[in-house]
């Protein structure tokens, strides 16, 4: 069931009211689940090249929750494929935001879920587990990124504020 603020929030219409509480995205992504807008707390996932660490917060009960990763190996490959969406989806998170490439674009667009990514791409990760670090803060663009956080996003773009905003 949709939350009722999801309809109501367009995140420039946030950048206009909080202008000086958020920063605004510079890193273009492109929408891939069958939800185009969500929000919601941040926690986060960096990975070099085994999405082991994202199957593991998948698996966590993700309400009022999106899961940002930010591939950080040298090797092109997907960090999220369709069943890591769908265990996303079946445990409640909002949505996934992709610092990285995704694949099984085909099922992911039918998953009502918010995915957003750089691109596809359709390789594998390695699946060497503990590989990567939960919670830990990066940046995506010139934006930083930590747990806790909270990011909102639509087709327009996407933003990050310390706190909860008001919709």
């Amino acid at each position: 069931m949709m939350n009722q603020n999801l309809k109501t929030f367009t995140v420039p219409d946030l950048c206009d009211l909080y202008e000086n509480e958020i920063d605004v995205g510079d890193l273009f992504l492109k929408s891939f689940g069958k939800r185009q807008k969500f929000f919601g707390e941040i926690k986060t996932a960096e990975c070099p090249h085994s999405n082991s660490i994202v199957k593991e917060l998948a698996q966590e009960d993700g309400k009022d929750k999106v899961l940002v990763i930010k591939h950080t190996g040298d090797d092109l490959c997907s960090m999220v494929g369709d069943q890591i969406a769908a265990m996303a989806y079946e445990n409640n998170w909002n949505g996934i935001f992709v610092d990285g490439y995704i694949r099984d674009i085909e099922i992911i667009k039918n998953i009502d879920i918010g995915v957003y990514a750089i691109d596809t791409y359709p390789k594998k990760t390695d699946k060497t587990v503990g590989i990567g670090s939960k919670n830990s803060a990066f940046k995506i663009g010139s934006v930083g990124i930590k747990t806790g956080s909270w990011i909102y996003v639509d087709s327009n773009g996407w933003l990050v504020s310390r706190e909860k905003l008001k919709l």
